[in-house]
């Protein structure tokens, strides 16, 4: 048993020693046979040709040979040169087929590959330094919540002393600042306060100047920045003294010292850098701001090693500090973790279900280019009878035909990897337009990894759309296919055919009936674009710089507060500041000539609201389900409606009594209205929730707000649909509170005004996210249009691809059964029983396919929407004629020229 798997292996990876060793063996015996016959008297010439003749043909020699070491079936599996240059050859043959099966192929993995490279950036990001897996976060949860815990100040103290298995450990937070770097009124920026062991760690030097030290860390020590390239370039004109200039922080004066070289950006999308200022003894346990902690593995530390050692630092402390540690967990954790949305493991369910989807939707697309070769197959009956009497082994065809497969799958991927880079891109631009600057190590480009995912793809494709029709086309290729001749039987469509083009069908269509809900909410987003009239209205967000202790965000990157929830602590003298600087900037918006109206309000319209469940204690219709009414809300100041120009449809509107008493009552919009109470008067009812989302539920002893009024759809809406509830609040008491400002022109003219107005009542009041209401109607557009774009045109590929390989299939199984047909004809059969014969097949398989998608299609539109509308049913019956369509087209063709066929002729052919 060893010596022959020593023989095998011998024989595969040293092939020619021994291809040359059995040529020299064979040249020895010929010559060795042909001296006996010389000296039996035989001529030398005439001993070669007989020595020759009697060893016989040396390729078979080497087969059995070959045979006998057990590389036969590793030869069948080889392929050669010749395969790859036929099927480029075959490329340009059937350019159709090429383009169809090259655009469906390119389609798939293009949207695999895109896909996937998303979901590894997101999940397994590379950041892009040295040693830049060894980065990690340092956390602090609460057992009980679950939240994070930021002020960790003091523990970061003890930790830089303590902890052992990382090192450089360092801490920053985020604070927004007005910058100034001339004359201008400033503009907003989110400027990294760090620790100077932050540019070691990521081993990035600068472009010029220096970077952050340990002195520019101390209290008296004079304020410095670090501004990155793209600031340079825009504030500088990347000029080289821009080195040693003073700018403006809000209301601090520092200077530069250094630019960072382009791309380079840490912790999260930032481009300007100054000293963490604090000393940490300074705060007792659990106080003092919020920060976030980072450092790298120490040299020989794993992530297991450095958590075991932070919980053995939380025991203690939470023994020391029993009042502020008791419930707290700290963590190590993979560095982007630290400042983005925790990554799903790889074997994770969803990751899973992501990577089916995309195989799916491969094998879909590759069996509708299955069916296409399989028509081009048929069509080499004589070839490949050919090759077979050759020698050929149906192993060996098989192999052909899949690397046919394997050549058009290789241009389609060449192709859908272009496509997959420019559509992420495109995703990528779309989504930080909308929802902000994703973290740095998201880039759009098509990393080696998912290269090698998008040629997995390939094979997979290629194997479904190369091997499946090639087995049966080869299926007694010896007997049957030497009976083929046009007309005559030969192959024929089996079951495994059938499946095909009934799933084909059947998956085909929810794509058309998707295509229309993204339609239809498109034209929903178009439609609140219009009805609120958005083009002469500029908002903005207003923030203010304030003391350190007042400040304790939850989120690091989303400082906004939800209404009701756990955001920021309140602080009366900074909010009556805040709520100063508002009256002001009013009072000057008010004087301008172009302003018509001010107002504030927590959250703008057309933009996501949090979905909060209500009550009420009479009147409302059932809910949809057991997660309740799930509304919006708002909190505006009075005159938000008669800002917005919008009339109170029913009942009255909000005074600023309604302020100053403290009444408990709201107004709700006709989305509201409609879903709620279906339609019934809504004035006296009221209402209380009963869960907020993201804050613990209220209670049973939730307030209750009276209904005074109806407005129509300003565009509020959440994850269930449109549909809120307005308060009315008192100045200051939303914060950040976004700015409206109703103009007479156009709102982009007015920008830089309201930047200067701003800076004029207070350096420190930021004026954040300048845009006009029709600017966010339109990113939300944006976003829409991208998934619109992306689902019609997957759906246009498919469905033509879907069509065009049920018309070709249908088109060659008629034409298969033209000597039947003569020969039926020829003995009497009516038309009306041969087209019944001959149509009755194809449309089973199409009603099948029509019956499984509807039955699926219904499925998906319980479990998406809670079920199927006249809409949908119309589409599906529209679909099923455009397919029954499509195969009666098919099948006209051979039909007619079946039934031209003299019976004569037929009958002659079948003797």
């Amino acid at each position: 048993m060893l010596a022959r798997l020593r023989s095998l292996l011998r024989g595969l990876f040293r092939r020619d020693t021994v291809e040359a060793e059995m040529r020299e063996e064979f040249r020895h015996h010929i010559e060795l046979r042909a001296a006996d016959l010389v000296r039996e008297g035989s001529s030398p010439e005439e001993a070669q040709r007989r020595a020759h003749l009697e060893f016989g043909h040396a390729e078979g020699h080497r087969e059995t040979a070959r045979a006998s070491r057990g590389l036969k079936r590793f030869d069948d599996l080889r392929f050669s040169w010749l395969d790859f240059k036929l099927g480029f050859r075959m490329l340009v043959r059937y350019p159709g087929l090429t383009l169809m099966g090259g655009v469906a192929m390119a389609m798939g993995i293009a949207f695999g590959a895109g896909l996937f490279e998303f979901v590894m950036q997101w999940s397994r990001p590379e950041l892009p330094f040295a040693g830049g897996a060894r980065l990690v976060g340092i956390e602090v949860r609460d057992t009980e919540t679950g939240g994070v815990e930021p002020r960790i100040l003091h523990d970061f103290a003890r930790w830089k002393e303590d902890l052992r298995s990382v090192e450089e450990l360092g801490a920053f937070r985020l604070a927004g600042r007005n910058l100034v770097t001339g004359d201008g009124p400033g503009e907003p920026v989110l400027v990294t306060e760090v620790s100077a062991s932050a540019f070691r760690l990521v081993g990035a030097p600068p472009l010029h100047g220096r970077t952050l030290l340990e002195d520019d860390e101390r209290a008296n020590a004079s304020p410095v920045v670090v501004i990155g390239h793209d600031l340079w370039q825009d504030r500088f004109g990347g000029r080289l003294d821009a080195v040693g200039t003073t700018i403006r922080l809000g209301g601090t004066q520092a200077t530069v010292v250094g630019v960072m070289p382009e791309g380079f950006e840490f912790p999260h999308s930032q481009n300007i850098w100054t000293s963490l200022r604090f000393d940490p003894l300074e705060f007792a346990p659990g106080e003092g701001p919020a920060i976030y902690l980072f450092g790298r593995l120490a040299p020989g530390a794993s992530l297991e090693l450095a958590q075991a050692e932070i919980e053995t630092l939380g025991f203690q402390a939470a023994a020391a500090y029993p009042e502020t540690h008791a419930g707290l967990a700290p963590r190590v954790v993979p560095f982007p973790e630290l400042v983005h949305m925790p990554a799903p493991g790889l074997f994770n369910p969803e990751f899973l279900f992501l990577n089916l989807f995309i195989l799916a939707l491969v094998v879909l697309l590759c069996a509708n280019v299955a069916l296409l070769l399989f028509a081009r197959a048929a069509t080499r009956e004589s070839e490949l009878v050919v090759r077979s009497a050759l020698g050929a082994g149906r192993r060996r065809i098989v192999l052909q035909l899949f690397s046919e497969a394997l050549v058009l799958g290789g241009v389609a991927t060449v192709v859908g990897l272009m496509g997959a880079k420019y559509g992420y891109e495109w995703f990528l631009t779309a989504i930080e337009g909308a929802e902000g600057p994703l973290p740095f190590w998201f880039e759009p480009r098509i990393s080696p990894t998912t290269v090698l995912y998008a040629l997995g793809l390939t094979v997979v494709g290629a194997a479904v759309a190369g091997i499946l029709p090639a087995l049966k086309v080869t299926r007694g290729v010896a007997a049957s296919l030497r009976e083929s001749t046009a007309g005559g039987g030969g192959l024929r469509f089996g079951g495994v055919w059938t499946l095909v083009i009934v799933a084909q069908v059947a998956l085909t269509m929810p794509l058309p009936a998707f295509t229309y809900f993204a339609l239809d909410e498109m034209a929903g987003v178009s439609r609140l674009h219009v009805d609120i009239a958005t083009e002469n209205f500029l908002t903005a967000r207003l923030e203010l710089d304030r003391d350190l202790e007042s400040i304790a965000p939850t989120d690091l990157f989303d400082p906004n507060n939800a209404f009701g929830g756990s955001g920021l602590e309140s602080d009366s003298a900074f909010l009556a500041r805040y709520a100063s600087n508002l009256d002001e900037l009013e009072r000057r918006l008010l004087a301008e000539p172009a302003v018509r109206a001010v107002t504030l309000v927590d959250r703008l319209p057309l933009t996501y609201h949090p979905a909060h469940q209500v009550e009420l204690d009479e009147g409302a219709i059932a809910p949809p389900d057991e997660r309740g009414h799930r509304i919006s809300t708002a909190r505006i100041e009075p005159n938000y409606f008669e800002a917005f120009g919008v009339p109170i449809l029913v009942g009255r509107g909000f005074d600023s009594e309604d302020v100053i008493s403290g009444a408990r009552v709201v107004i709700v919009d006709e989305p509201f209205v409609d879903r709620v109470l279906g339609g019934r008067n809504p004035i006296g009812l009221r209402l209380r929730y009963i869960a907020i989302e993201r804050a613990p539920p209220p209670g049973p002893d939730a307030p209750w707000y009276e209904i005074v009024g109806v407005v129509g759809d300003l565009g509020m809406e959440n994850g269930y649909g449109r549909g809120g509830v307005y308060h009315p609040v008192a100045r200051g008491e939303n914060y950040p509170a976004s700015l409206v400002i109703h103009l007479s022109s156009d709102p982009t003219g007015f920008s830089t005004r309201l930047r200067t107005l701003g800076a004029e009542v207070d350096p420190t009041l930021r004026v954040e996210s300048l845009t006009s209401l029709e600017d966010i109607a339109n990113g939300e557009e944006g976003i829409y249009a991208w998934g619109v774009s992306a689902v019609v045109l997957l759906t246009f590929t498919a469905l033509m691809l879907s069509l065009a390989g049920i018309y070709a299939v249908m088109s060659f199984a008629v034409s298969r059964r033209t000597r039947e047909i003569g020969i039926r004809v020829a003995l009497g059969a009516k038309p009306r029983s041969l087209l019944l014969a001959i149509f009755r097949r194809p449309l089973v398989q199409v009603g099948l396919g029509v019956l499984a998608g509807a039955y699926l299609l219904g499925m998906l539109s319980h479990w998406m929407f809670g079920g199927i509308t006249l809409g949908q049913m119309l589409l599906v019956a529209v679909y099923a004629l455009v397919m029954a369509g499509v195969c009666l087209l098919a099948c006209v063709v051979p039909t007619r020229r079946a039934l031209g066929v003299e019976p004569v002729t037929a009958l002659r052919a079948e003797g």
